[in-house]
């Protein structure tokens, strides 16, 4: 592992839950952190007889919903003040809202429960986008944490599988991280680009 991961888990050795607490709630808000490093090393550590896995399931599970909470709320006031202060701003992005608006009311409790665990990097950017539309509370909160459970079990569970050796899945866990938030990147970009030729389409047969 890198100097910084050796970092992160000395860190959580000397502090326990309370840093694990702090860098999932910024990781939560879009600040990359490498909890799910350290979430997995807490499951090998349960394994190992230093926590009680039951219990840090659920403190896990609860720093991720709670962190997910605050970005959604923090979104929704700043992003409030910002476009309300500046016209130029909210002109520019009232139309981007609004498509945003409609798809979270068509597809929000999907988008935001598999943005929790399938693909995670994703997650900051619909914080950002339920909150700024205001999103239903709610139901925001409600599918996190289903969402959120399913993240902790994967995570958490993975370390405490294999024990000792969980040092050895962090780069597979980390490249298959990747290959997922390029492969949501691709599709994105795919929709957006099919999307586009079939309105020029519509245009020009008009």
């Amino acid at each position: 592992m890198s100097e910084f991961s050796d970092f992160l888990i000395e860190c959580f050795r000397n502090y326990n839950i309370w840093f694990l607490g702090i860098i999932i709630v910024l990781q939560c808000i879009g600040i990359p952190t490498g909890a799910s490093l350290v979430v997995i090393a807490s499951g090998a550590f349960a394994y190992a007889g230093e926590f009680n896995v039951v219990v840090i399931l659920f403190e896990v599970w609860f720093f991720a919903w709670l962190g997910d909470n605050i970005s959604y709320i923090m979104w929704k006031i700043i992003g409030g003040k910002i476009l309300n202060r500046h016209i130029k701003i909210r002109k520019y992005f009232d139309s981007k809202i609004s498509k945003a608006e409609n798809y979270l009311n068509k597809y929000g409790r999907s988008t935001v429960f598999f943005t929790r665990f399938i693909m995670g990097a994703m997650g900051p950017f619909v914080n950002a986008a339920a909150g700024i539309t205001q999103y239903k509370l709610w139901t925001f909160s409600l599918f996190v944490a289903l969402g959120e459970l399913f993240w902790t079990c994967i995570y958490l569970g993975l370390g405490y599988w294999f024990g000792d050796s969980w040092e050895s899945i962090v780069p597979i866990v980390t490249q298959f991280g990747q290959f997922l938030t390029y492969m949501t990147i691709l599709i994105i970009v795919l929709y957006f680009f099919i999307k586009l030729v079939r309105n020029k389409k519509h245009k020009t047969n008009n």
